[in-house]
């Protein structure tokens, strides 16, 4: 958890205290026991855990986390020069190795005397001073001290008995022994005195100590109460008086040393029972029982300041006789920090204003006041000039010739030579205007910083070049360590260097605090002091020269903060000049609460050059066991890696980047990220494939000072990336290539098909249509032929015989009187003949015009025959023509009976009207398959041209003949629809004789 400080105690100025509670990431407020393992990492002992501790978190093992810890509640912790070792309630160990606990047993590793515990109930083994049973159990039973791993003390009331490996070597008696006076240190026993003094016991022989150090100068040491802190795990031993804390160390020629640890601090208020001392860096680490942990830095900057609360927001400074400083106010203070007003004979109403002072060669202050540049005497007591200039005034500079510069809010610069008092100033024609700092550059150059860039001035022509890059910028100060090598500080843009015509801007430091820069500073070690508005930044030069010139990626810079010993982080800037430096090199900053004073060589830098570590992992939002590999499944929703490193200065000076790559790939430049303020790196759905994690801090100063972690971690394949899956995907896909190949091919074949049969459908609609229009065509040539044959008919068959009768029946004078007789018998005759050929024509439009099948029946064709002679009966009467019915009662056949009357009744016809005389005579005969209806007259007989064309097949039912009537006709077209035909053959005697022959499809 994230531990943040609160300040809950009043403190002097000379620390910076810090305060931690459960509140702030400690399991539990009772820290008994504190020390460190060789990682920097610190180990508190706690009733709910033993807890790692890195400066800004707390990681806690108990028996939430820890398999087969039954007690979370830590009695003490061992020495041991193996590993860490601490004890629960219920004496289990916990083994503390590679900063983390890797072991529970019931036996601690190296140190024996624990052993007493287990086995027996005569021996307590102390935890340090104070243990709060030790006292108790010491009237009850013996206590032991331990020396190293193979010896140890044992006090049994007033004897003291020395063991090694199991045997008492010696023992010595001491009566009146304050038991909480005794400690160890280097395996030797030491004893101290309510008067200060104190004993070492080198086998029985005892020997007094000569005490040194800081202890000395305590006037309650030897008169007061004094206690004994000993931090038995860290092999520490302190000594509280009177609110102070002072650490002993043994030293050579039986001497001890003293060191403060603390000072003002009451270790009873706060229930302090464990103490431990960084002396590399000033800082002790108390323990309390029920408050937490409290963390105590000595501050390395002190603050210079007056009684008067208008006096302390500082800007420009001067040297001042007797390696001192002085203010535009004319407060001066010396490097112990004594101050003295130098402004008795001030005017008040002409008093300097505080952004600028400058003193020349001869010892003399110059200042503003609005547009008034005033002069003051060098003991800084009384005003000895002004001047008025046409303009408010921002900066007052003096160079190495002993020439003040003057800038302001207008074009130009003012100068006049200081060595001269009575020279007026004279005005120098540059292009600069709006003036915020100046400074000396090569001889005949004037560096002048403006709200609006940096331009460089020529002397003494005035010609000012503009400094591409910083147009626009707010120059705060310029910074000239040697000829060509010019720093800027700006406002909101950062630090820049030029050089070789180059402008370079210096990386941002992760909080964007140097944005905005007042001032450089360096000391005699070559590090730059940089004031923001929120610190105090150091960077070595060399550092930022080598990035300049792409020799180094990345820049260190060491923060310091208010708990460094400043009243506020804010500096100021916007002065000239910016900082001060005195004679023996400390430096003095102006802040808006009082001086920041300090030497550089004394402040130490506490660097974060300890190693990275894992603290935890997880997967899933699950707990998963720490390493340096991790497999993943292909399909995990989160993966996050929880990174420490021992630091306790300021977390601003400890940032962690990190990259992701794939092993695989081999990327030009890595992408670095920042890690997160909670120190937690969280991945989520990353393809499959191997992985490295790089995880980097810069621990210091100097080109490339990376510590540097990686994780490796192995995304598994998902089922659909694996070798198998890929080649049954790629089978499927050549069996869908397959099958669409074939349902394509088939759809194509459909197509094909179905466009085949639309062409069958067309084709057969053309045929139907073919056969349509030829039958058409055959009915309109049939349609034409009627029509001639029936323009024939009339004009031959009706049209004589109409003729005829309109002469026989025209009474004409000339025509003669015919009987009248004849006259009925010719008209009968011709009116018979019309009727028969109207009769022959609508039966042959009849057939003509007919599109359907004839239905057949049996036809009685004796019965038939009857019939038609009943017809031409009177016809043949008349003429005296017998007809003759030679065809058996009952013969029959299976034909249509109207059409085979039609056909009968014209071949009787026919045979009546060619007959003059005599008879017709009609028989039949029938074989296996055909029946035969003869025709026989005896008339003239039939022309052989129309005998040929009837007996020729080839004229059936649609060829027709000129020299035919249309009752010829009529038979020959509907012999087709009865399956029959004619035969003709000239008669015996004269005549014709025709032949019917039916049923020949049949046979």
């Amino acid at each position: 958890m994230p531990a943040a400080p609160i300040v809950s105690m009043d403190t002097t100025a000379h620390y910076a205290i810090r305060h931690f509670t459960d509140e702030d990431g400690l399991p539990q407020n009772s820290v008994k026991g504190i020390v460190p393992d060789k990682n920097g990492f610190l180990w508190l002992a706690t009733e709910n855990g033993l807890t790692r501790f890195d400066g800004n978190y707390f990681l806690n093992f108990n028996s939430d986390n820890v398999p087969g810890l039954k007690s979370s509640r830590m009695a003490r912790i061992y020495p041991c020069d193996t590993a860490i070792a601490a004890e629960t309630d219920i004496g289990q160990i916990l083994t503390v190795t590679e900063s983390k606990v890797k072991h529970i047993g019931n036996e601690m590793l190296g140190y024996k005397y624990q052993q007493y515990v287990a086995t027996q109930n005569d021996y307590y083994p102390i935890r340090g001073w104070p243990d709060d049973y030790g006292a108790h159990f010491a009237k009850e039973r013996p206590i032991v001290l331990p020396g190293n791993t193979d010896n140890y003390f044992k006090v049994d009331h007033d004897t003291i008995s020395a063991v090694k490996d199991g045997r008492v070597v010696y023992r010595m008696i001491q009566p009146k022994l304050d038991l909480l006076h005794l400690f160890v240190c280097n395996s030797q026993l030491f004893y101290l005195r309510k008067d200060g003094q104190i004993i070492k016991w080198e086998k029985e022989r005892p020997v007094n100590m000569s005490l040194t150090g800081d202890l000395l100068s305590d006037a309650a040491f030897g008169k007061g109460k004094m206690e004994l802190f000993w931090n038995l795990p860290a092999q520490q031993v302190f000594v509280y008086v009177d609110h102070n804390c002072y650490q002993l160390q043994p030293a050579a020629g039986d001497r001890i040393h003293s060191s403060m640890v603390i000072r003002d601090f009451d270790l009873h208020q706060h229930y302090v029972t464990s103490v431990y001392y960084d002396r590399l860096n000033s800082r002790v680490f108390l323990g309390s029982s029920t408050k937490g942990l409290y963390i105590c830095t000595r501050q390395q900057f002190k603050v210079r300041k007056t009684d008067n609360s208008e006096a302390e927001v500082f800007y420009a400074q001067a040297p001042f006789p007797g390696n001192a400083v002085v203010t535009t106010s004319g407060l001066t203070f010396n490097q112990n920090g004594k101050y003295n007003w130098r402004s008795s004979s001030f005017n008040r109403e002409g008093a300097l204003e505080k952004y600028t002072l400058a003193r020349d060669r001869q010892g003399r202050y110059w200042g503003r006041a609005g547009m008034t540049l005033v002069g003051i005497s060098p003991d800084f007591s009384q005003v000895f000039r002004k001047i008025e200039l046409p303009y408010l005034i921002n900066q007052v500079y003096t160079d190495q010739e002993g020439i003040l510069w003057v800038g302001g809010k207008y074009p130009g610069l003012y100068y006049m030579k200081t060595a001269d008092p009575g020279q007026a100033l004279q005005f120098l024609k540059a292009a600069v205007e709006d003036v915020t700092y100046i400074k000396e550059g090569p001889p005949g150059i004037l560096w002048i910083g403006s709200s609006n860039g940096l331009y460089r001035v020529h002397l003494p022509s005035g010609r000012t070049d503009t400094i591409r890059g910083l147009e626009g910028g707010f120059v705060r100060s310029i910074y000239i360590p040697q000829a060509g090598e010019i720093w800027i500080t700006t406002y909101n843009r950062g630090v820049f260097l030029y050089r070789n015509e180059k402008l370079v801007a210096l990386p941002q430091d992760r909080q964007q605090y140097m944005a905005t820069t007042h001032c450089i500073t360096e000391d005699e070690q070559g590090y730059f002091w940089l004031t923001t508005n929120k610190g105090l930044f150091s960077i070595r030069r060399q550092d930022a020269l080598d990035f300049a010139d792409g020799k180094q990626r990345d820049l260190f810079y060491y923060y310091f903060g208010k708990d460094q010993g400043f009243n506020t982080n804010e500096f100021n800037g916007g002065c000239e000049p910016c900082a001060f430096q005195y004679d023996n090199g400390d430096i003095s900053l102006p802040s808006l609460d009082g001086l920041v004073q300090f030497a550089p060589s004394s402040i130490r830098m506490e660097l974060p050059d300890k190693g990275i570590y894992i603290d935890w992992v997880e997967h899933n939002l699950k707990l998963t066991s720490t390493g340096e590999r991790f497999d993943l499944p292909n399909n995990f929703r989160t993966f996050r890696v929880h990174v420490s490193s021992p630091y306790f200065g300021d977390s601003r000076n400890l940032q962690f980047y990190y990259s992701l790559e794939k092993a695989d790939e081999e990327e030009e430049q890595q992408i670095w990220l920042p890690v997160s303020s909670d120190r937690t790196i969280t991945f989520s759905s990353l393809p499959s494939g191997e992985y490295r994690i790089h995880i980097r801090k810069l621990k210091g100063f100097g080109r490339d000072q990376y510590i540097e972690k990686v994780i490796a971690i192995h995304i598994q394949q998902a089922f659909y990336e694996k070798g198998w899956f890929r080649l049954a995907i790629f089978i499927v896909l050549i069996c869908l290539v397959v099958v669409f190949y074939k349902i394509r091919l088939r759809h194509i074949r459909e197509k094909n098909q179905q466009l085949e049969l639309k062409v069958m459908s067309r084709t057969r609609e053309l045929e139907e249509t073919m056969t349509i229009l030829r039958e058409s065509d055959k009915q309109l040539r049939k349609q034409s032929f009627m029509h001639e044959r029936l323009l024939a008919a009339i004009t031959h068959d009706i049209k004589t015989p109409l003729r005829f009768l309109l002469r026989v029946n025209k009474d004409e004078p000339s025509s003669g009187v015919l009987q009248e007789k004849e006259i009925k018998t010719v008209t009968y005759d011709s009116l018979y003949r019309m009727h028969h050929l109207v009769d022959n024509l609508i039966h042959y439009m009849r057939t003509s015009f007919l599109t359907g099948e004839f239905s057949e029946e049996t036809v009685d064709i004796y019965q038939v025959v009857e019939e038609k002679m009943e017809i031409f009966g009177p016809v043949s009467g008349s003429k005296g023509i017998e007809i003759i019915n030679k065809i058996t009662p009952e013969t029959t056949e299976m034909v249509n009976k109207l059409l085979l009357a039609v056909v009968l009744q014209n071949l009787l016809d026919n045979a009546i009207k060619y007959t003059a005389r005599g008879y017709v005579e009609l028989s039949a005969e029938r074989d296996d398959r055909i029946l035969t209806i003869h025709v026989l007259d005896m008339g003239s007989g039939m022309p052989e041209p129309v005998m040929n064309w009837i007996n020729q097949t080839a004229n059936e039912g649609s060829a027709h003949f000129g020299g035919a009537g249309i009752g010829l006709i009529l038979v020959k077209e509907l012999l087709t629809l009865i399956n029959g035909r004619l035969l003709v053959k000239p008669g015996i005697n004269g005549g014709t004789r025709i032949s019917l022959l039916l049923h020949l499809n049949g046979g």
